[in-house]
Order: C-alpha cells, then sequence, then structure tokens
C-alpha cells in the first residue's frame, strides 16, 4: 500500500486531476453522469465566459429566492467563478486536446455542485460565505493566458489549485446527495472546510507569487523572446492582441458595485409590467427608464434586472453588459469609465480583435470616448443583440452626463443594443434631455405602492429572528411591526430597513411598541434620530469616523479607518496604544448608517443620500456638525501628521518634529520637508508632491499599505 502511496505522490499534477475529475465522476449516478457529460461537451463546443459566470450565480440566486426571499447568495460565488472560468477559457486557447476536455470537466463539475448546495438550505450561508473567502485569492489574472505556456511553476500550480477545487466539491456534491436524516446526524465538518479553504488560499498565493515574476521577467530582456514565440502560436498572440484592446477600453472593475447591491435583496416589480417585457423582447434599439424618488430601491431594481436579463433561455443568448455608479468612487461617474467599461464588455466576447488593435496600437493612453467607440464599432458585430443596464446616472455632474447619452445615442444608432437606466425623481434632474436624444424611451416610474415593500418587510423581519438579531417576546408583535411600517414606508425601501435595523437594537417589546409609535417620517428623520442615539457615548469619536469616510477619494478598508483614527493631528509620536483594538467599535458610534462590505472590507455609508444630508442637507434639513471642508481638513491633518512619524526611519522633516496645535500641523510639516515645495501654493497640491515623494516607500507602522493608498487616493477632491 505504501509503495502506491509513493507512486501516486509522484505523478504529474495534471494527472491527479484527472484522476480528481474521474473520481468525481464516478460518484455520480447514471443520470447525472449523462447531465455532467453533456455540461462538459457544451463547454467544449462553447468555451465558459464571463456571461456563464453570471448565469450560474443568478441560477443559485433564483433556487435560494424560494427559501430565503430577501437575500441573495450568488454574488458572493462570482470572484471564484471568474477563477473557473478563466482556467476553462485557458484549456481552449493555449492548452487543446485532452487538457481542454479536462478543463472543461473542472467547470462542470463546480457548476453541478454548486447548484447542488442551494438545496442544503441549512447551510447555504455558510457555504457561500466559503467560497467568497476562497475568491479573494482565487487566480483571476488577465496575463494568465500569455504566461501560462511558458512557465512549468505556473502550470503546476495552477494544476494543484484545481485539484484541491474538485476535492471540496466531490466533497460537498456527496454530503449533498445524502438524505435529510443523514445530514442532520453528520453535518459538514468545520474542519475539513477549513482545510480545503488553507490549500486553496496556499495555492492561489503561489499563483499569485509566480504571476509576478513573470510579469517582472516579462519586463526585462526576456520580452524579445517571448515576442519571437508569440509569432508560431496564433493562439497566444491573438489573445495579446485582445487583451490590448479591452484595457485600452477599461481596467475598471465594473462588477464590485453590482454584487454590493444584489445582495440587498431580489425583486419582481419589472416582471409585472407589460413595459419591461416589451423592452426585454423587443428586436429594435430602444430605452427604459425607471424613475423613483430617494430610496425607492432603483438600484437594487436594476441589480435584479442583470440576473432576470442573464437568465434568457433564448438560443441567441443577448449579451448583458452593466455599469452601477459609485457615489464614492470618482471614476465611475466619468463617462469615459462607464462607455470604456460597457465597450469592454462586449468586445471581450468577441474571438478575434485584430482589426480594432490597430487602432490603438501606437496610443499609450486610454483615449477618449471617441476612440472607444471606434473600437466598439470596428469589433462588435452590428447585428448581435445586446442590453446595457445603467444605474446611478445622477450622481454624474451635468457635463459627463451629456457626454454619455451622446455616446449611447450613437451606439443605439449603428448596434442592436437596448438600454434601461434609472433616474431619481427631481425637478431638473435632465431627464426629459436624455428621453429626447436615446431611441425609443419609455419611462416608468417606482410607485409608493410597490407591492414589492410588503415582501421586503416579511422577508428582512424573517431574517432577523431567523439570525436572532431581533428578539421579541411577544409573537404577535412581528404582525405590528409589519403594519407600521407599511404604513409608513411610503415606497422607500431604504427607509425600511433602516427601521427595522433600528428595532433590532431595542431590548423590550415595550421599547419596540414606543419607536413603532413614533417612526420618524422621512429619511432626514431618520439620519437624525440614528445619529444622535449613536453618538452619545462617544460624540468626537462619531464625527472624525464620519468625517475620515466622506472625506476619502475612493472608500476606506477597516484596516486604514482603524489606523487613521489612532492618529491625533499635530502629535508626531507614534504610539501603538493608541490603535483601535476594534475598529466596529467607532462604526458603532454611526449606528447602521456605516456599512462594512463583506467582500472588500471597506467601509461606506450604507446610501449616498446620507452623505448629502450630513454635507448639504436633505429634505430641508442639515446635518449641522461639519462642513465638506472640515472633514477634507481633518484627514489632510491626519494623513500629514502620520507622514511625519519618525518610525518609518526615512522622516518626511530633516528636522525632529516636535508636537504642535493641530491647526498649524499641515503648514508645519510642509514647510520642513525635504521636498522643495513652495508653502503658499494650494495645500493640496503640496501635499500631494509630499506623497509622490514618500509614496514609494516602507509599509506603515501596522503593516498597512497606507503609502499606496496615499499616493492613488489622496483627498476628495484633488486641487
Amino acid at each position: 500500500m505504501s509503495g502506491i502511496l509513493a507512486k501516486t505522490s509522484l505523478l504529474k499534477p495534471e494527472i491527479r486531476l484527472a484522476q480528481a475529475v474521474s473520481e468525481f465522476e464516478a460518484d455520480l449516478s447514471n443520470e447525472q453522469k449523462s447531465t455532467f457529460r453533456t455540461l462538459r461537451s457544451q463547454s467544449r463546443s462553447t468555451t465558459p465566459s464571463p456571461r456563464d459566470v453570471m448565469q450560474l450565480t443568478a441560477e443559485v440566486d433564483r433556487h435560494t429566492s424560494k427559501k430565503f426571499s430577501s437575500a441573495c447568495f450568488g454574488p458572493r460565488f462570482t470572484s471564484f467563478l471568474h477563477a473557473v472560468q478563466q482556467f476553462a477559457a485557458l484549456g481552449d486557447v493555449v492548452v487543446g486536446g485532452s487538457q481542454n476536455l479536462l478543463a472543461c470537466g473542472v467547470w462542470s463539475l463546480v457548476r453541478m455542485s454548486l447548484l447542488s448546495i442551494v438545496n442544503l438550505s441549512s447551510y447555504i450561508e455558510k457555504l457561500s460565505s466559503l467560497f467568497m473567502d476562497v475568491g479573494r485569492s482565487a487566480p483571476r489574472y488577465q496575463a494568465i493566458g500569455l504566461l501560462y505556456p511558458r512557465s512549468t511553476k505556473l502550470q503546476s500550480h495552477l494544476t494543484e489549485y484545481f485539484i484541491v477545487v474538485v476535492g471540496l466539491c466531490r466533497y460537498l456534491f456527496r454530503f449533498g446527495q445524502k438524505s435529510t436524516v443523514q445530514q442532520f446526524t453528520s453535518s459538514l465538518s468545520d474542519s475539513h472546510l477549513k482545510a480545503f479553504q488553507t490549500d486553496l488560499d496556499k495555492w492561489g498565493n503561489s499563483i499569485k507569487e509566480q504571476i509576478d515574476v513573470s510579469e517582472a521577467q516579462e519586463s526585462s530582456g526576456f520580452r524579445a523572446l517571448t515576442r519571437e514565440m508569440f509569432k508560431s502560436a496564433s493562439h497566444q498572440q491573438r489573445h495579446a492582441t485582445n487583451m490590448r484592446v479591452l484595457d485600452f477600453c477599461s481596467t475598471y472593475d465594473h462588477e464590485i458595485a453590482w454584487k454590493q447591491i444584489r445582495k440587498a435583496g431580489n425583486t419582481s416589480f419589472h416582471t409585472k409590467q407589460a413595459e419591461y417585457r416589451e423592452w426585454r423582447d423587443g428586436s429594435h434599439p430602444c430605452t427604459l427608464l425607471y424613475t423613483g424618488k430617494l430610496g425607492s430601491g432603483k438600484s437594487v431594481l436594476l441589480a435584479n434586472i442583470v440576473d432576470d436579463l442573464s437568465l434568457s433561455t433564448k438560443k441567441e443568448r443577448p449579451l448583458v453588459a452593466y455599469f452601477f455608479c459609485k457615489y464614492d468612487v470618482l471614476e465611475s461617474l466619468q463617462a469615459r469609465t462607464i462607455i470604456g467599461s460597457l465597450a469592454r464588455q462586449l468586445l471581450r466576447t468577441v474571438t478575434d480583435l485584430g482589426v480594432p488593435a490597430k487602432s490603438c496600437e501606437n496610443t499609450r493612453t486610454t483615449g477618449d470616448t471617441e476612440k472607444v467607440l471606434e473600437l466598439l464599432f470596428q469589433g462588435f458585430p452590428s447585428d448581435t443583440k445586446a442590453y446595457f443596464v445603467l444605474d446611478g446616472l445622477d450622481e454624474c455632474d451635468d457635463e459627463e452626463k451629456e457626454t454619455l447619452v451622446r455616446a449611447l445615442r450613437k451606439i443605439q444608432e449603428k448596434l442592436k443594443v437596448l438600454v434601461c437606466a434609472s433616474f431619481r425623481e427631481e425637478p431638473n434632474n435632465g431627464l426629459q434631455s436624455i428621453i429626447n436624444q436615446l431611441l425609443a424611451t419609455r419611462a416608468v416610474s417606482i410607485p409608493d405602492d410597490n407591492p414589492d415593500i410588503e415582501a421586503f418587510i416579511e422577508a428582512d423581519l424573517k431574517r432577523c429572528l431567523r439570525q436572532e438579531r431581533l428578539t421579541i417576546g411577544d409573537p404577535t408583535l412581528i404582525l405590528d411591526i409589519q403594519d407600521a411600517l407599511s404604513k409608513g414606508s411610503q415606497g422607500m425601501f431604504l427607509w425600511v430597513a433602516l427601521q427595522i435595523q433600528s428595532l433590532c437594537s431595542m431590548k423590550t417589546d415595550h421599547a419596540i411598541r414606543e419607536a413603532l409609535a413614533d417612526l420618524p417620517k422621512d429619511l432626514s428623520s431618520t439620519f437624525a434620530r440614528i445619529l444622535q442615539k449613536s453618538g452619545r457615548s462617544d460624540p468626537a469619536l462619531q464625527a472624525k469616523t464620519l468625517q475620515l469616510v466622506l472625506a476619502a477619494y475612493r472608500p476606506l478598508t477597516t484596516d486604514e479607518l482603524r489606523e487613521a483614527l489612532s492618529v491625533v493631528p499635530g502629535d508626531a509620536t507614534w504610539d501603538p496604544s493608541r490603535v483601535l483594538n476594534d475598529v466596529y467599535s467607532a462604526l458603532a458610534c454611526c449606528g447602521c448608517l456605516l456599512a462594512v462590505d463583506e467582500e472588500e472590507f471597506t467601509v461606506r455609508v450604507v446610501h449616498h443620500s446620507v452623505k448629502q444630508y450630513i454635507l448639504d442637507g436633505l429634505d430641508g434639513v442639515k446635518h449641522m456638525s461639519f462642513s465638506l471642508e472640515e472633514a477634507q481638513k481633518t484627514l489632510a491633518d491626519t494623513v500629514v501628521t502620520y507622514l511625519g512619524y519618525g518610525v518609518f526611519r526615512t522622516e518626511l522633516s530633516r528636522v525632529k518634529v516636535h508636537p504642535m496645535v493641530a491647526q498649524s500641523a499641515p503648514s508645519k510639516i510642509v514647510q520642513a520637508t525635504q521636498v522643495e515645495i513652495d508653502v503658499n501654493s494650494d495645500f493640496y497640491g503640496c501635499l500631494a508632491r509630499c506623497l509622490y515623494t514618500r509614496g514609494r516607500r516602507g509599509a506603515s507602522p501596522g503593516g498597512i499599505t497606507w503609502y499606496l493608498f496615499l499616493t492613488r487616493y489622496l483627498i476628495h477632491p484633488v486641487s
């Protein structure tokens, strides 16, 4: 036996992967084997693409919504599935033959396993969280297709990774085939799941290291050699050409915003509307606009529409491109970013982009919107039907919005693109101009008596009860809660969600009944009540936390925020004991108005209207705590003080920096800097130049890459 094990351990990784796939197949029933082979055959004839990932996650949510009506688990699988899809595509592009069959087999068994998981109602939340965690280190790199043929280590590490993937899927699939009684008596082993996750993280990190090494070689004299190799390797050459065109269009990650919004819940309002069905089934370019008040669920509606379109069973499988603007990421509010992302999503489905590649051959910059349109028209078939789903365009300024609408009109005139977008019902929002410019436009207003509100209230309350976040003594109280929320919602999902979170913090039935009798009437009153209640224990910490979150150029991670809150502006002595032991304690002082993304660990306000309320006012009411300028100054003082800490061993100042009054900290530290700066010029410009010089040096005391953060993402806005 030991001899057999020794021989097995000496087998090449690709042979062991083939064995793992065969063992998975051997466990299947005859019917399941037939399904598996059909899926594998389909994957070989049509290589899995990013839209297959979207379709699979939509299927997961369609199944789970029947048991967890308000919960969406599909987006948690997205990052992991992209890694599997890229591996399957890799087999088609650079491997071929039996290896292609093997790669497609991995995609097929992963698909079967995930769709079996949705039936494990008591485990789906735990397992989806596991796959989300695994997805953080999953090998998703554009360069894999180029580097794979030339790196035996990369080939080996990727194969080892997917051997573990197949083992995990086999373990979960076998468990899913057990009866309910057997599942209850055996249960999933946490130690087994943890072992799988550890192995996947290990191989995922090894792949990243190998990618970095290979890319470093590409930047050296090795590039000339590989160029010669590409001349005899048409697949790799075509892949490199395609990537050049796609990267020219966009490198923005459009998927993050969709995942965050899609997790907020399910909606069926659109499926009941004749206007939506006519738009979806149309064969000519047309436009559907959804309008609604602040907090009426427009973003969640459009995220659900992306799912619905992805589940299309029609033979031609229309393409779905989407973009969700993020109020706290300025790049996402630029027309060039939006059009570039949409173009990339369409062009990545094209096999050969050789012709449009010539248009950007000598262009080193990302170019303007017109250049992107030129590439799109050259590369994408004009008779192929496609959908654009666009949300949050209200956040773009008028000039960017106008540029975007003109570009969309040009696209509709040349391609068979159907556009769906959302807008707030506000005066002077430019909606009529958009209706006039886009083709065959119809507008649908989301009503206050949206039937999805009732379903959302019931589902969210059930979820809170199941998770024991909401505790009540009298079971009939839940009916009173439902009735009060339904009557007070006025069609605002955001209002409902915040009231439920507030009720969850109450300890007695009496407190809940008192709250129901005095519910705030609108969003501004809701925000004011939450901030007042949560900030009582530490108003200074609440103000500083909000200032740092709102002034940052892009969302801070929990680690970045934790470290920033430890800084005392003007005190140049680093004191580790000041670092918060738990950053979530700081977030708690802002109530439920701040949220942490479960995948990125970034901190953001739950809705853009919170930022509007605090800084500019909402419904005629303003939170009088601080202005945007004061928030920017707090972040600036924090940044400059942080950069002056002597523990970096490359101090910002030539001389010893003594404690100073916080208000004068930036100017005094900047005056003492080694960089030649005119201290009379704009402060943000000075700070930016300081950061540029310092940005390429060591890591922060806490190990957070603050220099990178500060160099790329300064203070919003940067002058």
